[in-house]
């Protein structure tokens, strides 16, 4: 087990338009502590600012950030990638680039897969949410090879179904889930605690045992033994099938494997990804251009090209174009023979088809475009001309023989599965597949090992080879594979019946007829009774089972008659005699029979001999009747045909200048409408991202505006919102009471109206509060008693810039009333400790510092600035008697050991005379320690002089 394991995941989110919706949903569901990073990519428009920042801020407690070039990502974190670029990763870094201006739709979300991908392997998850078009599907291609995660969206919860609908057609995606419901299993996928043995070089003892288990129960399932494959791949694979279906073990996994035939079939597809792509590695299909087609031998008849491993088949129609474009270039008539091979049946299929989505011609020029492929429903089809260079076909290179006499030989990207010896081995085979002057193109990532001998080196970067004469191959023994399905030998009772049946009618048939043949409806022979060596021979030339082609012109020409007759009279038989044929001492007679099966005509044609003596009577038949039949009845067919073929002739010479015309028409309209079709496809779904985040912004400033309404309508606040102009742009109901202003005065200028009787100058104070930019604050006394603070203020925006004047008027009656009431309450006090010759003081302890009443500096004739601020100036005018005792009592109260004191002691007078006072104190407030932090009390004057 390695000694450090990457364990955090990055989680690449692809959405287009009705996106929104599905990434509120999926990140109200996600917890905020997962340690994931979170990257979403969506299809945005060039000149529109995204909300997407603010509108999910909402549904997430996670930050959220606009991502810029070089930024560092960090776990539990969303990141925004912004309009008008294309994103990457390396090392967990995000760089962007500026989209690049041409006529293709961009896929920013394929960008970004296929980098995340590279980057961080196994701990990539790609997800796909409601979107048009394929955006995204070969990214997941890319994430699934490196053994990510892929998830996409239900179609059923999706707004719009293009981009889920592509990607779960791939049969690669783990999870199909609504928006909702994907945070659970993504959460439970990276928490589970698999072993990361596909880290290691070699597997363990144990698990080497349970993969050949599982490599068993595979080959018994298709036929195909997956021991030839790497084990760490084999074992990497294996390992997130047992995270996404939540086992614990290997072995557990393998009993899964053994039971259910669907994950059988997942596990299949897993094994067989391919990840390819129409002129994958630009570089390299120029560097073929550039060295190899120059190379090759046009001017003969046939070019052969063997493309193994061809998956999906988009490398191979990349074949197919390039050497149509070069053969255009140089004038070249040579037929092209492209075998593209496979064991995946499946991805065979969708190469046969010859239908990709847009997305997949991404990196393919326009004008390829045009010329070699026909626009469909959501992608393209390749034209027929290129379709019919191109033959489909099963074949295991590890056990099948390979094609021989190639002019190239294309295997890329598939040895990186394979063992070495089983890489050498195939190596070994492609060498004699190779004309003498062929090539090998092999895939970047891969290379030719210890067989320098046999191969020359034409472009180490992009490994293509030529053959190299003179190499000698050891000799090796055929590997034995299994069959796809272990077969019966021995047949049930009731096919051994038929075959028994079947061979006494044989028997029979043979018994009792002359020689004869069976002739199909095609005049091919396609059964023989008995020796007919003696009436047919083959001819010379190609071998052909027609019955023209294996027996002399004299006799096939009775035959012709013969079943020109049976087929047009429908008679079951007709007996020909024919007499003497050449050099023949027999006589020949023959007897033909009309077989109708399934509405198909067969012919049973009958030799029937006799001796010469037997026969004297017998006229030797004149062949030139016959002849003159034959040559009547062809004569007739061919007038007809003659006829036939000139107003046939004639209707498609008019029609073809009709379409030829209508067709460079249709051309050229095509073109446009295709190119403004994308181009509406891409505004179309901006757009709806667009007005998606403006609707979600507009329901926000409703939700506010209905707060902000609620407030105002239940506060016993005025409010009046004048703009720049000073007119009239929102008035509150309390306003309109208090004011001559009416709703209907909204737009009016402030200037035009008297306001306020109470406030005859508030106009004016408008105009100085917008020339100065200064608050102002004014009480007004309503005529009925009460009372207003009316406060005058710049109205500001976001940006601070004024746009107007804001004026509130808030009702302050009772705070004057109870402040009226204070002021009694205090003047009432004033008088009684003036009275009372009473005075409050208060001491903060840890600043040392004392706060006197005016009057008690008063009672002893000292004025309130000269009277002690400290507690050793006071001490100082104590009398020397009382000194000690009242240290003492405040020290016990300052450390916290009393709550209060209760004294009377003697104070210095201004004119040295001793006054009587009686103080009493306690702690007001302490700190966090309890320790008394402020002290409080009453000090009275008793008399002086005691």
């Amino acid at each position: 087990m390695p000694s450090e394991i990457k364990d955090t995941y990055y989680v690449g989110i692809g959405a287009s338009a009705g996106g929104l919706e599905s990434l509120e949903q999926f990140f109200t569901a996600i917890p905020s502590d997962t340690g994931m990073v979170f990257i979403v990519v969506q299809h945005l428009s060039p000149d529109f600012k995204s909300m997407m920042d603010e509108l999910l801020e909402r549904h997430t407690q996670m930050p959220i950030d606009v991502i810029k070039d070089g930024m560092i990502t960090e776990p539990n974190h969303i990141y925004l990638i912004p309009p008008r670029t294309n994103l990457s990763i390396y090392h967990g870094k995000l760089f962007l680039e500026e989209q690049a201006m041409r006529e293709q739709i961009p896929l920013p979300i394929d960008s970004f897969f296929k980098s995340l991908a590279t980057d961080q392997e196994e701990n990539a998850v790609g997800i796909i949410l409601s979107g048009t078009g394929s955006d995204g599907t070969v990214g997941l291609k890319a994430i699934k090879e490196k053994s990510g995660l892929v998830i996409a969206e239900d179609q059923k919860s999706a707004k719009f179904d293009g981009m889920p609908r592509s990607a779960i057609s791939t049969g690669l995606v783990d999870y199909i889930l609504a928006a909702k419901d994907m945070a659970e299993e993504l959460v439970h996928y990276i928490k589970h605690p698999v072993v990361h043995e596909q880290d290691t070089q070699e597997p363990s003892e144990k698990s080497q045992d349970e993969l050949t288990r599982a490599s068993m129960i595979m080959r018994n399932h298709c036929g195909i033994d997956f021991s030839s494959y790497k084990e760490t791949t084999m074992i990497r694979r294996i390992n997130r099938r047992i995270k996404v279906n939540r086992l614990h073990s290997f072995k557990e996994y393998v009993s899964y494997l053994a039971e259910s035939e669907e994950e059988r079939n997942i596990l299949r597809r897993e094994l067989f990804i391919g990840v390819t792509g129409f002129f994958r590695d630009e570089d390299a299909f120029a560097k073929l251009e550039e060295k190899v087609l120059p190379q090759i031998d046009f001017e003969k008849d046939t070019i052969r090209v063997w493309s193994a491993g061809c998956s999906t088949g988009e490398e191979v129609y990349s074949l197919a174009i390039m050497l149509q474009e070069h053969m255009h270039q140089i004038n070249s008539k040579a037929e092209v023979k492209i075998f593209a091979t496979d064991v995946d049946e499946y991805a065979l299929e969708m190469a046969g088809t010859g239908y990709y989505p847009d997305s997949l011609l991404a990196n393919v020029e326009p004008k390829l475009i045009t010329r070699y492929f026909i626009k469909k429903t959501d992608g393209f089809q390749v034209k027929e001309s290129i379709r019919k260079m191109i033959v489909f076909a099963k074949h295991n290179i590890l056990k099948d023989p390979p094609f021989s006499r190639l002019d190239m030989l294309v295997c890329r990207n598939l040895f990186i599965y394979l063992k070495s010896e089983k890489q050498h081995q195939v190596l070994e085979k492609f060498y004699h597949s190779l004309h003498p002057n062929g090539f090998l193109f092999l895939g970047s990532s891969e290379s030719i090992g210890d067989l320098s001998v046999a191969y020359k080196v034409v472009d180490s970067k992009w490994k293509i080879y030529q053959y190299k004469p003179g190499y000698r191959p050891a000799t090796i023994s055929n590997v034995t594979y299994s069959d796809r399905r272990a077969q019966r030998v021995d047949q049930n009772d009731d096919q051994n019946q038929m075959i028994r049946i079947e061979k006494v009618l044989q028997q029979g048939l043979e018994s009792i007829s002359p020689p004869s043949i069976v002739i199909d409806s095609k005049e091919q022979i396609i059964h023989v009774v008995n020796d007919v060596s003696s009436f047919i021979k083959t001819q010379p030339g190609r071998f052909s089972n027609n019955f023209n082609s294996n027996m002399s012109k004299e006799l096939a020409l009775f035959i012709h008659n013969l079943m020109r007759r049976l087929k047009s009279d429908r008679t079951s038989s007709i007996v020909q005699p024919i007499g003497f044929l050449g050099d023949n001492q027999k006589h020949l007679t023959l007897k033909g029979y009309l077989l109708e099966i399934q509405k198909t005509d067969f012919f049973f044609i009958s030799f029937i001999e006799a001796d010469k003596e037997e026969n004297e009577s017998l006229v030797e038949v004149d062949m030139s009747d016959e002849v003159n039949e034959r040559v009547q009845h062809l004569e007739q067919q061919l007038q007809q045909a003659r006829e036939g073929l000139q107003a046939t002739v004639e209707e498609l010479e008019t029609s073809n200048e009709e379409l030829q015309s209508s067709n460079e028409e249709l051309i050229a309209s095509n073109e446009e409408l295709q190119s403004t079709n994308q181009e509406l496809q891409s505004v179309n779904e901006e757009l709806y991202t667009v007005n998606k985040e403006h609707q979600a912004k507009i329901d926000q400033l409703t939700e506010s505006n209905n707060d902000l309404n609620n407030l105002i309508r239940n506060t016993e606040i005025g409010a009046l919102y004048l703009d720049n102009k000073l007119q009239i742009r929102r008035i509150t109901p309390i306003m309109t009471s208090l004011t001559n202003i009416r709703e209907s005065d909204i737009g009016r200028p402030i200037s035009h109206l008297t306001v306020m009787d109470q406030y005859p100058s508030l106009t004016d104070d408008i105009y100085k509060v917008l020339d100065t930019l200064e608050s102002m604050e004014k009480e007004i006394y309503s005529s009925d008693g009460s009372y207003w603070f009316s406060k005058i203020r710049p109205y500001r925006t976001e940006y601070n810039s004024v746009d107007g004047i804001i004026v509130t008027l808030m009702e302050i009656t009772n705070l004057k009333n109870e402040q009226s009431k204070v002021n009694r309450g205090e003047k009432r006090l004033s008088t009684l400790m003036d009275q009372g010759k009473l005075a409050w003081w208060e001491f903060n302890v840890p600043e040392n510092h004392f706060v006197h009443a005016p009057k008690r500096s008063e009672m002893l004739g000292y004025k309130n600035s000269d009277f002690p601020k400290c507690l050793e100036e006071l001490l100082e005018i104590v009398h020397e008697d009382d000194k000690e005792k009242v240290a003492n009592e405040i020290e016990l109260v300052q450390t916290g050991k009393k709550e209060s004191f209760n004294i009377s002691y003697r104070m210095l007078h201004n004119d040295q005379s001793y006054v009587w006072f009686h103080d009493q104190g306690e702690v007001v407030e302490k700190d966090d320690q309890n320790y008394p932090v402020k002290l409080a009390g009453i000090v009275t004057m008793l008399h002086s002089n005691k």
